[in-house]
């Protein structure tokens, strides 16, 4: 049941203070995707597909925490052969993750935007578009105010989940607490684009908290949210993380020595 995703590759946080950065390690894993055989949410109890369209999602569903890029082709193909077929919302879903381990960026929004469509609930989906669309737009898009939304809707499902019969209370809580931290992620991203820096602490706080493997973008992004509140002995601890490992290392350990002379002709806020 556990969908482990890698996000790899070359997504900027646009029009924030980054000039380049990669995804970052992170799990979301898949709790809403129906087996073969069974009805996706919403449908009939006994839905209606012929022998060659479940063995096609079965394939796609047994293949979901393997190759992505072996994912994304078993599910072109499906939404090409099957566009009407009972699960067509959760190939969709699918489709999301392994457009996003695959670092197809455009792919992977329309993909889930789909899913969404189809399912609204979707919480498979919902933590990965409010993660990333905030990284690739600015602070004035209507899409930061629908990423926003999508988390918060991500974090009203998620409380209410119910653990699989199949999976393992601590993988369980390992998967819930990966997809809140990505909705919490989003939203701090989408604090800093608006700059609203008291609330993308709380909101990035939360995200490196309950992320297994935090990432070091998300220490860079707090750590300027720490320097634009003068809370400077936090910014400092953050960009020290960020500049240990990741796309930020150099910028992070310019930051430090800024953040430190600015300790010195400015005052501490108070926490």
């Amino acid at each position: 049941m556990k969908d482990v995703i890698v996000k790899a590759g070359a997504l900027a946080v646009l029009g924030l203070f980054l000039a380049a950065a990669g995804w970052a390690q992170q799990t979301a894993p898949t709790l809403n995707q129906p087996k073969p055989g069974q009805a996706p949410k919403g449908g009939a109890k006994a839905p209606v597909v012929t022998k060659a369209e479940n063995e096609a999602y079965k394939a796609i569903y047994n293949a979901r925490a393997g190759d992505p890029a072996h994912v994304v082709e078993l599910g072109e193909a499906f939404v090409v052969k099957y566009p009407m077929s009972v699960y067509i919302g959760p190939v969709y879903a699918m489709l999301t993750s392994g457009y996003l381990k695959t670092d197809q960026t455009d792919k992977m929004i329309d993909a889930g935007n789909k899913a969404l469509a189809i399912d609204p609930d979707n919480v498979d989906v919902l933590p990965i578009l409010a993660w990333a669309i905030p990284r690739r737009v600015n602070g004035n898009s209507p899409d930061l105010q629908k990423a926003q939304g999508y988390a918060h809707h991500a974090l009203e499902i998620i409380a209410t989940l119910e653990k699989p019969k199949d999976m393992s209370d601590d993988d369980f809580t390992k998967s819930k607490n990966e997809m809140i931290g990505m909705s919490h992620d989003g939203l701090g991203v989408a604090d800093m684009k608006t700059g609203k820096y008291d609330d993308a602490i709380v909101e990035l706080t939360q995200a490196i908290q309950l992320s297994d493997e935090p990432d070091p973008v998300d220490n860079y992004l707090l750590g300027m949210a720490d320097e634009n509140t003068s809370h400077f002995t936090d910014a400092i601890a953050n960009f020290t993380k960020c500049a240990a490992n990741g796309p930020m290392q150099s910028q992070c350990k310019g930051l430090i020595d800024e953040a430190k002379k600015k300790s010195q002709n400015s005052l501490e806020a108070p926490k």
